[in-house]
């Protein structure tokens, strides 16, 4: 056997033991699934996929409230253009007190959760995916300000797949 065959046969060991680990509770090998989703991402801007790829790093390292704060930028930074890209129009209309000329400055000017009801406004999302988002955005304000908040390993993997999984439903479907 050469280098390569030894190669692949170590690669084909360790995922075969992440996914046998996974199954634990507090194993850290539970991680390691989410790079799965993040490959699912590859279409989509490098600086999306970057920040799901930080958030897990983040996880890895036990750093969950940061992994949090990853991957709702990474979601909202989607979640707000693909918005904004369908209902610019409607967004204007909605608030005609907003003044902005892009969506840049549409994103300095109002907070996240005003965007999130603005986007319910002009039925890009309903009223339960509102709930929920604004259930997420919380989430991500406890872990991005000084709080008593330190989410456990497994919400923490729970937030960041439910923000990947989400960002891909706002995206095309791969050719």
């Amino acid at each position: 056997m050469d280098l390569e065959d030894w190669t692949a046969r170590a690669s084909k060991a360790r995922r075969a033991a992440h996914r046998a680990l996974s199954k634990h509770e507090s194993a850290a090998s539970r991680v390691v699934l989410l790079e799965d989703l993040t490959k699912s991402l590859s279409g989509t801007p490098v600086d999306v996929q970057d920040y799901f790829s930080e958030a897990i790093a983040c996880l890895e390292g036990e750093l969950y409230r940061s992994g949090i704060v990853l991957a709702w930028a990474g979601h909202f930074h989607v979640f707000s253009e693909v918005c904004y890209q369908k209902h610019e129009a409607d967004i204007r209309a909605a608030r005609p007190k907003w003044a902005f000329k892009d969506l840049s400055e549409l994103k300095e000017s109002v907070a996240e959760s005003q965007f999130l009801i603005v986007a319910k406004d002009v039925k890009f999302t309903t009223k339960a995916q509102l709930r929920i988002l604004d259930g997420q955005l919380s989430q991500r304000n406890q872990c991005a300000h000084p709080t008593l908040y330190r989410p456990s390993m497994n919400a923490a993997i729970g937030y960041v797949d439910d923000m990947i999984r989400q960002t891909l439903s706002y995206l095309p479907p791969p050719p």
